[in-house]
């Protein structure tokens, strides 16, 4: 879900006063207990003297695991720490990369050494006009066996430009989906099928929040708004939660539909959330309630995998007549869905809120405790004034019943002060969860348990090389150019062209295994590729706008194709563009 931007603490003051605190102890009868168990400082140049202290990392915007002992982080960076991303091995967090972080980014694990973040776009893009744009987390980065080997991004501010991402998941190293703000054509989606990176706008008029993944499948939440069209749906009670399906024309399936919409219901389909009514007894308004947070334990293996689904008060305002959202949270397990909070399902008498400081509390994150049908919430509320983060656990006790079993504030307790309000949480295994703060601090619900250390080199060095990014021109500077004279690496060397979509219309890709562009000699452009379908084919040539060079339009055949492509070295290009698209056979 999107998260609040909160204010950096002055890392030097950080720093000393970490090093004042005490060492954190371990309950003797060996439950769980929150530690402080902040992250080591980055590498320290050749000659210096390694600092004794760790240190904040900045604004971390998503923690996720592969393994207990194998999970990152990722980071706007501090005025010590750069953006990148930091890795865990089951001993200690450690700089993993001094790229692809970003401002709010997010991560998503494709396979044991293949993950993707949403990253901050790079900086020094000037468009033609002469104006910039906003770089957050409008950019995509396909870290695999320890390298960098894919950055995606578009020129900003223009009509095809990305929008800035909020989600991330993937359910096979082929099928990868970000999902961000809305465009002209619906909500922002990119979708990677192995190959290619492809523009998919939903027809849900609606801001995507959050995705995960649970038995194989892609769930998102969107982010309801007064000035979205609510085309086809209940603006009292719209779809807040999809799966997506890649092989549908429509890849995003609204949930909880009505019974007429899906006979299969039998005779109720619960138009999930129940909202209920505020304080003052007015009914919910629906755009009060922030996007839901997701989270699932089947990439822990859990044998009843669980989803949860985790939401509240956003600070909208709310319709006359109308009231603000109180805490939700949902519940999904065996193919059935629940609401735990507020009383769709009542919670035992005696409970306190999820927060009981006196104020609304806001499910910031959450974290699907593996194997225990249980989830821990980061929470927010911005009037509570003591700075320290905040998390509680909800248990499912029976098939009508939950409880809230813990809940802790991490700072004070943990001997290091205040450290943040809880900005993302994760837990890999049961008795064993991460929170990370506002201000770049972690914390560790442990048990004690000694994990093996992740040998991985692929996990082990500092990741500095981002390659160029596919969608974006490198210029060189006018020394540089193949007519100077000068010995230089070309940059159509680096470049993937872009491929155009409109709207998937189809599962199957047109074009697939497309190679880097390379010169066979100083002027003549190869590229291959394979088309998947009959097609017409062009690759034109650009310059900033202007085209510069371009083949004929031809209809080739399914199959593996080679084009070549004159170039002229006073007019060299600085993008490319490679069009596709399916024809029928007369």
């Amino acid at each position: 879900m999107s998260r609040a931007r909160a204010s950096l603490i002055a890392a030097a003051a950080a720093v000393c006063a970490l090093g004042l605190a005490a060492p954190p102890t371990l309950a003797a009868d060996g439950t769980a207990t929150w530690i402080s168990a902040p992250a080591l400082a980055p590498p320290t140049p050749a000659g210096a003297q390694p600092s004794p202290y760790p240190v904040a990392l900045g604004y971390v915007g998503d923690i996720e695991f592969w393994a207990p002992n194998r999970g990152l982080l990722i980071t706007r960076g501090s005025g010590v720490v750069p953006e990148g991303l930091y890795a865990y091995n089951g001993v200690d967090w450690h700089q993993l990369s001094t790229v692809c972080g970003g401002y709010d980014g997010r991560i998503a694990w494709a396979g044991p050494d293949e993950f993707w973040t949403i990253a901050d776009q790079r900086p020094g893009q000037v468009l033609p006009s002469g104006g910039t744009g906003a770089l957050d987390d409008v950019s995509l980065c396909h870290f695999l066996d320890g390298q960098v080997v894919g950055s995606y991004a578009m020129p900003l501010d223009q009509p095809n430009s990305y929008q800035p991402m909020n989600a991330a998941a993937c359910d096979s190293p082929t099928d990868c989906w970000f999902g961000g703000q809305l465009n002209s054509a619906g909500a922002f989606h990119l979708h990677w099928n192995g190959s290619l990176i492809s523009v998919v706008n939903a027809p849900q008029d609606h801001e995507i929040a959050s995705m995960t993944v649970d038995s194989g499948q892609i769930y998102e939440s969107v982010l309801l708004r007064h000035s979205d069209s609510y085309a086809g749906e209940d603006q009292a009670n719209p779809p807040v939660l999809h799966l997506i399906d890649p092989a549908d024309a429509n890849p995003f399936v609204s949930l909880f539909p009505t019974d007429d919409q899906d006979p299969s219901c039998g005779d109720f389909c619960p138009p999930l959330p129940e909202y209920g009514t505020d304080s003052s007894g007015d009914p919910v308004d629906p755009v009060t309630l922030s996007g839901l947070a997701l989270s699932s334990d089947w990439r822990a293996g859990a044998a009843d995998p669980q989803l949860w689904a985790a939401g509240g008060y956003d600070g909208a305002t709310a319709g006359p007549g109308e009231g603000d959202a109180q805490p939700v949270v949902l519940f999904y397990q065996n193919g059935t869905w629940t609401q735990v909070v507020p009383n769709l399902v009542t919670l035992p008498d005696g409970d306190t809120p999820l927060l009981d400081v006196g104020v609304t509390p806001t499910p910031q994150s959450v974290a699907a405790e593996p194997g225990e049908d249980a989830a821990w919430i980061a929470v927010t509320a911005d009037a509570a004034p003591d700075g320290q983060a905040h998390v509680d656990r909800i248990a499912i006790t029976g098939p009508d019943s939950a409880t809230v079993t813990d809940q802790d504030v991490l700072g004070d307790g943990q001997g290091v002060g205040p450290r943040g309000a809880a900005s993302a949480i994760a837990c890999p295994a049961a008795q064993d969860c991460w929170v990370a703060t506002t201000d770049g601090w972690l914390y560790h619900l442990t048990n004690g348990t000694q994990l093996p250390v992740d040998t991985d080199p692929n996990f082990a060095g500092v990741i500095t090389y981002r390659p160029p990014d596919s969608g974006v021109p490198v210029v060189l500077p006018p020394e540089e150019s193949p007519g100077s004279g000068l010995t230089t690496t070309t940059p159509l060397t680096t470049l993937t062209p872009v491929t155009r979509h409109v709207r998937r219309k189809r599962a199957k890709p047109v074009v697939t295994h497309l190679s880097r562009s390379r010169l066979v000699d100083r002027t003549t452009l190869e590229l291959s590729f394979t088309l998947t379908v009959r097609a017409r084919v062009q690759l034109i040539a650009r310059r900033h706008r202007a085209v510069v060079a371009e083949t004929r339009r031809t209809v080739l055949k399914r199959g593996r194709h080679t084009v070549k492509l004159l170039l002229n070295v006073d007019r060299w290009p600085t993008a490319l563009d490679l069009k596709a698209s399916a024809v029928k056979r007369g």
